[in-house]
């Protein structure tokens, strides 16, 4: 009788116990469904699907949402967009040849890669110039702009200039069929009796 009421007792508090642990796991999963639901997405309609499968299915309803939900937080997201936009800064900031498309410094006169020029020097302070500069932003020195050949001057430059001749390839034998026009038809004589007079 003892055993009886102690096994019961026993039986009971397991019970409780029993029933306290899986509402506080169940709470738990809930409370940490929430807080994963909102840092991976700024959805409500998904948060909230994330929550209701949760409260109703508890482990299971955990299970789907862990298979179902977003593969990075937004956090995550945010940062990969940062370093991506740091590196097209980056990538956008550094000067490149027009003609080969290399990185060349800032300060190059000539590409190293092609020997394209990309400047000339100022003849005051020697720092590279852009050719669309019309004074050196470093010294303030005006850049001497060549003057415009005339109209006499190129013409005579390209008279003296020989042009190259292209070679010619040979020709091929036709392979189109010629036929010839059809005999055009005489006019008749509007009187038949002005031709039969002689």
């Amino acid at each position: 009788m003892f055993f009886d009421g102690l096994a019961g007792d026993l039986a009971l508090v397991a019970i409780i116990g029993l029933v306290a642990y899986l509402l506080v796991l169940w709470v738990a999963a809930l409370v940490w469904t929430y807080r994963d639901a909102v840092a991976r997405t700024s959805d409500t309609f998904t948060q909230t699907i994330a929550l209701v499968l949760v409260v109703v299915f508890n482990i299971p309803g955990l299970l789907v949402y862990l298979v179902l939900r977003p593969k990075d937080t937004l956090m995550d997201a945010y940062d990969r967009q940062l370093e991506a936009e740091a590196l097209l800064h980056e990538i956008q900031e550094q000067a490149t040849c027009p003609r080969c498309r290399r990185k060349v410094d800032a300060d190059f006169v000539a590409c190293p890669y092609c020997r394209t020029s990309l400047g000339m020097p100022c003849e005051n302070c020697g720092r590279p110039l852009t050719s669309s500069w019309v004074l050196c932003p470093y010294c303030s020195a005006e850049r001497p702009q060549p003057a415009a050949p005339s109209i006499v001057e190129r013409s005579s430059v390209r008279a003296a200039v020989p042009t190259p001749e292209l070679p010619t390839r040979p020709k091929r034998a036709s392979t189109a069929t010629y036929t010839p026009p059809a005999p055009a038809a005489s006019a008749a004589p509007a009187d038949p009796a002005a031709e039969a007079r002689p």
